[in-house]
């Protein structure tokens, strides 16, 4: 039985991370060492062997990077960390490589499972077009032909891939267990890391899901049909829960396109912004579809200039509910008003409570960066949300998959080349064009009405209005204090 805990070291890790969150790394090496440890002997030795044959002179960054495409579940989670701005560049570019990489599973066998699951390809249409285009942390994707004219690539499960990723699921569920066993131990706040861990796990469970992933392709071809700078690829009429079948897509990774010049690279990270985060905060529906895993393997830049959004197999709804709390929080730092910002808090946290103890620091220091001359959008949000975290409040799995998506999304954008503050400035622009279009109908609302794409209500209007006075004073007397 290898002994992990040797191998593991915790300079190493800390030496990953930023200075901020260097105190991490004992409860990752903890955490990783039990995974290690828990995987079946046989898929240890297998990832003993791929990191000896990475050689001596392999750099720590290209070790981490070895280990996750061992792994399924930490496969993913490195596709997910490898546009993460506060990361190491060397190690970022070692996990960016897990976005797209080459087939390593045989096309006969391919061809097999394709078979098995739709009988005889001729009799379907389908002729394939070897090779493999690429293999990614659960699937691998084949081209083919349809009736001879209508290209298609098949999204394919790789064999014996739904054993092994609740193998590991089931670990990262124990490692869960063993962070509130150990968290004065190991120096990390109280979360009930158990019930993170469970979340995420079944929200990683969805990535075997084809049928899942099928059903938001289709709502998501719904939702973004309108619009003719975005492309969806459409369905076959012969997909299995294991297989899809979907249009193919010709494009570059946005990361990787060739653009013209900063005004188009601004342009392209405008309509990512606009198409991933605005327009579903900006619905009308009861629920909002939010992609979920926007790396840059996902995000194309086609031939004809649009943007294909791919896999959807991580997608998840937002509720109006929790729409309607994010622009409370928006509210409540235009006004400096903490207890507003609390209580949305409250709503979007999974007990419906906070501790003000706890979060009332955290609050203070958001918007002692709004008066730094900061905004009031999605970034600071999201470091808002961030530092809530760190003092004990609790989000669902949906919760934490937003969270990752948009620390995933800036990292693409600042890859482009883009400004980060594009995505506040377009969300700024969105919002305020979408509040312009609902004056009309405003006319004849209630004053606690929210059936508004903005969520905000003709109450919530007029308090903010009411509330300057009040605001200018709470912005002096804080200045007068610090003088």
């Amino acid at each position: 039985m290898t002994d992990w805990s040797l191998l593991v070291d915790e300079a190493d890790i800390a030496a990953l991370l930023p200075d901020a969150y260097a105190h991490y790394a004992r409860p990752i090496k903890r955490a990783l060492t039990v995974f290690l440890e828990g995987l079946p002997v046989a898929h240890q030795d297998a990832v003993l062997r791929d990191q000896a044959a990475l050689g001596p002179a392999a750099t720590l960054p290209e070790r981490v990077a070895r280990l996750a495409r061992s792994c399924p579940a930490l496969h993913k989670l490195g596709q997910t960390l490898a546009r993460d701005r506060r990361l190491l560049p060397e190690l970022r570019v070692q996990l960016q490589r897990l976005e797209s990489l080459p087939p390593s599973i045989p096309f006969e066998e391919i061809g097999s499972i394709l078979t098995r699951e739709l009988g005889p390809l001729d009799r379907c249409g389908v002729v394939l077009e070897p090779p493999a285009l690429a293999e990614a942390s659960v699937a691998v994707v084949v081209p083919f032909r349809f009736e001879g004219r209508d290209e298609g690539v098949f999204k394919i499960l790789k064999p014996g891939i739904e054993e092994r990723l609740e193998q590991e699921l089931a670990l990262l569920e124990r490692v869960g267990c063993l962070l509130d066993e150990e968290c004065e131990t190991l120096a990390i706040p109280r979360l009930d890391y158990r019930d993170v861990f469970e979340g995420l796990a079944e929200r990683l469970r969805h990535e075997i899901r084809l049928d899942i992933e099928q059903r938001h392709l289709e709502y998501a071809g719904e939702t973004y049909g309108n619009d003719p700078r975005i492309q969806i690829p459409g369905l076959f009429g012969f997909s299995t829960p294991r297989i899809t079948a979907m249009e193919r897509v010709y494009g570059d990774k946005v990361t990787d396109y060739p653009f013209d010049g900063e005004e188009d690279r601004r342009a392209c990270a405008e309509l990512l912004v606009t198409s991933l985060i605005a327009r579903p905060i900006l619905s009308t529906g009861e629920a909002a579809l939010f992609h979920g895993d926007p790396h840059a393997g996902n995000l194309l830049r086609t031939r004809d200039r649009r943007i294909a959004i791919l896999d959807w197999s991580l997608a998840t709804t937002l509720a109006e509910a929790r729409r309607v709390a994010f622009v409370q929080i928006v509210l409540g730092a235009v006004t400096l008003d903490a207890r507003r910002i609390a209580a949305a808090l409250a709503a979007l946290s999974e007990q419906q409570e906070v501790d003000p103890d706890a979060v009332t620091p955290v609050i203070h220091a958001a918007l002692d960066r709004l008066r730094a001359g900061g905004l009031p959008g999605l970034l600071w949000i999201t470091d808002l949300l961030d530092d809530a975290v760190q003092v004990g409040v609790r989000f669902d799995a949906k919760m934490l998959v937003m969270r990752k998506m948009l620390h995933a999304l800036e990292g693409v954008i600042a890859d482009i080349g883009a400004d980060r503050t594009c995505i506040d400035a377009v969300l700024l622009r969105d919002f305020f064009a979408q509040m312009t279009a609902e004056w009309p109908s405003r006319l004849l609302a209630s004053p606690g009405s929210r059936a508004f794409a903005t969520r905000l209500s003709n109450a919530d209007l007029a308090g903010v209005m009411m509330s300057m006075p009040l605001t200018a004073t709470r912005f002096w007397l804080d200045l007068s204090s610090r003088r």
